[in-house]
Formats: C-alpha cells, structure tokens, sequence
C-alpha cells in the first residue's frame, strides 16, 4: 500500500468506480509516478478506503475501490476562533490547527485587525492537504468571516453593547 492519501469530496463506497479530478490525476500518475493495478487510499467523511487504479488515459485517473481501512471517526468538536493574520503565517497557523484536531474554523474581526477578507478557497486547500498529511479523515468547517459583536450574539445570545 502506497503512502498516498487524497481527500475525495465525492461519496464513497465499496466497488465504486470512479476518476480523479485534474490535478489529483496529475499528482498521482506524474508526481508520484503510480501506475495501474497500484493501490493509494481516498477518505472524506465516510472513512478512509483503498482503491487500485484501473487505467491513466488522457491524464485522468480512473480507480475502483477494493476495501474500506478506517470507519469515520467519532470526534469531539474542537473550535478555532481567531482573527486573519499575514498569509504565510495564516496558512501555517491553519495547517498546525488542522493536524492537532481542529474541526472548526471561526474567522472574527477584531477593532484593530488588519487583515479584513480571506480566501475561503485557498483556506479549503491548505486544510485538505493538512488532513492529508495527517491522517485525518473529518472534514473540517470554516464559518463566515464575522465581526466579535456578531459572533457574540449568534453563539451566546449575548449583545455587548446591551447595557
């Protein structure tokens, strides 16, 4: 079994057929240099499975799944709340929270942040290659970019400027 690991947004199940997108396809077949009949794992939310390539045509990867190694995990809620910071430190403070079991992300702007916006996108895919990484199979949720007096309200009822 290959140390290949990629996160696959799709459903996933026994004896299920399937291709890679674009640019996983690419990282196996041209990074990583699997051919067919060799086996890698793909998890999301449903476990982690082993899956054999079927065929590389046209750069797109085409695989079956064979087994299922891990069932989903049962995890506690683990929330990050915290306010945008620089892009390379961001990206590394995001890629640490993930693999020490973060499940969710709360982005809140403070009176004095500099950062105002984040690239939800970006975000997504340093998460996804951190679980990857670390053998992580939940997915993780990243709430909306809020203000400290919303994010007040909405999660504890409280109105800061009520008194």
């Amino acid at each position: 079994m290959s140390n290949i690991r990629l996160f696959y947004r799709e459903s996933l199940s026994l004896n299920l057929t399937s291709t890679l997108d674009k640019s996983q396809s690419h990282y196996v077949s041209k990074v990583m240099r699997i051919k067919e009949n060799e086996v890698f794992s793909l998890f999301n939310e449903s476990g982690e499975w082993e899956a054999k390539i079927l065929g590389i045509s046209k750069s797109i990867v085409e695989f079956n799944v064979t087994k299922q190694l891990r069932q989903k995990e049962n995890f506690k809620e683990l929330w990050l709340a915290f306010s945008p910071i620089k892009s390379n430190y961001f990206n590394f403070m995001i890629q640490k929270a993930t693999e020490l079991g973060v499940t969710k992300f709360l982005p809140i702007i403070f009176d004095r942040t500099i950062v105002r916006k984040i690239n939800k996108e970006r975000l997504e895919k340093v998460i996804i290659e951190a679980a990857e990484q670390s053998n992580r199979i939940k997915s993780l949720d990243i709430e909306e970019l809020t203000n400290l007096e919303n994010f007040l309200d909405k999660r504890y009822g409280l109105d800061i400027y009520r008194s």
